[in-house]
């Protein structure tokens, strides 16, 4: 059982930038947004977290939705696009969102799956910690600074009022030591020299292929990080979780599908903007589960780059979502 968690954060951290505060502190800043952007406002400067996890879903695919479409704080317009793998991961979380609002997680205080709604909030949680971070240090301060700090991201030299903040965040104990104090790795640094290439290619007919090019190197990269990096020692290791996951296969007659579907809503009749796992398909297992989001991200940029008004208009639409007032609602 998950107490709400309450957190104090230092509204001074705002002031900094990368010629008056440290790496160290200007990390402080991003996880501070992180941190915020899940939480309510009780009081001067005091925030308890939202407590509904549909409704942290909701918020997570808003933010998402609004760092694609530069809409976000400190975004730029001009450079839409950059940041490829926040429109995926906003239908992504939409689908996190839609799950736990199903009437078998729904139905009884932690669902028919005994705990779930938890680790399906877990997950989600800690890997906006992470990603939300990256890209919000990435759109504030710019591309050279953040290389040059990308190897100082760690959850334990936070300025003291983060770090106690984030110490306290649900699940926090466990989680953080499963995936590694939210320190940067390989695929990071491939995943965000993919958005350095798009930023250097200007918007024109001759770049369009080049640019495409960048885009989907990244969500490949990038999925490889959230996927292997962060989730699977997260949650899908877990023997108590993967039982069950495997429940939900024997009971698949009454559980939610596994499938993205690429609309604001939680369902499509059209096949074209619905990506089903394959038979087979172990979701539990790295490999199994990396064959079909590689089928994701393929549907995802051909409708991307084919039908991209319908698929701005789905993020437009999610990306109101991004301050979702916390109250159980079932949208299905």
């Amino acid at each position: 059982m998950v107490t709400k968690a309450k957190a104090k954060t230092n509204a001074t951290l705002n002031s900094c930038t990368p010629t008056t505060c440290t790496c160290e502190e200007l990390w402080s800043v991003s996880q501070q947004f992180c941190l915020k952007r899940l939480s309510e406002e009780v009081s001067a400067n005091s925030y308890n977290f939202v407590d509904s996890y549909s409704v942290r879903a909701r918020q997570i695919a808003g933010t998402y939705a609004r760092f694609y479409l530069e809409t976000e704080e400190n975004g730029d317009p001009s450079k839409k696009g950059r940041f490829y793998w926040m429109a995926l991961g906003a239908f992504a979380s939409k689908t996190v969102a839609c799950t736990l609002e199903h009437w078998t997680l729904t139905s009884t205080k932690h669902g028919i799956v005994v705990t779930a709604s938890d680790w399906f909030g877990q997950g989600n949680f800690w890997l906006f910690q992470d990603i939300a971070g990256w890209h919000h240090y990435y759109s504030r301060f710019g591309s050279t600074v953040f290389f040059n700090c990308i190897d100082k991201r760690n959850t334990s030299t936070l300025v003291p009022e983060i770090k106690s903040a984030i110490d306290k965040t649900d699940w926090a104990a466990e989680s953080l030591p499963k995936i590694n104090n939210l320190k940067s790795n390989d695929f990071i640094k491939k995943g965000f020299n993919e958005v350095k290439k798009f930023e250097r290619f200007p918007s024109t007919a001759n770049n369009k292929s080049l640019r495409a090019i960048a885009q989907y190197q990244n969500v490949l990269i990038i999925a490889e990080h959230e996927q292997g990096e962060i989730l699977q020692p997260l949650i899908y290791e877990g023997w108590r979780n993967r039982r069950e996951i495997d429940s939900m296969e024997m009971f698949s007659w009454f559980a939610p599908d596994v499938a993205l579907f690429f609309t604001s809503n939680c369902s499509s009749s059209i096949e074209k903007y619905t990506a089903s796992a394959p038979e087979g398909t172990v979701v539990y297992d790295y490999e199994s589960r990396m064959d079909w989001i590689r089928k994701v991200a393929e549907k995802f940029h051909g409708l991307m780059q084919n039908e991209s008004t319908y698929m701005e208009i789905q993020l437009q639409t999610m990306a109101g979502w991004y301050n979702k007032a916390d109250r159980w609602v079932n949208f299905n």
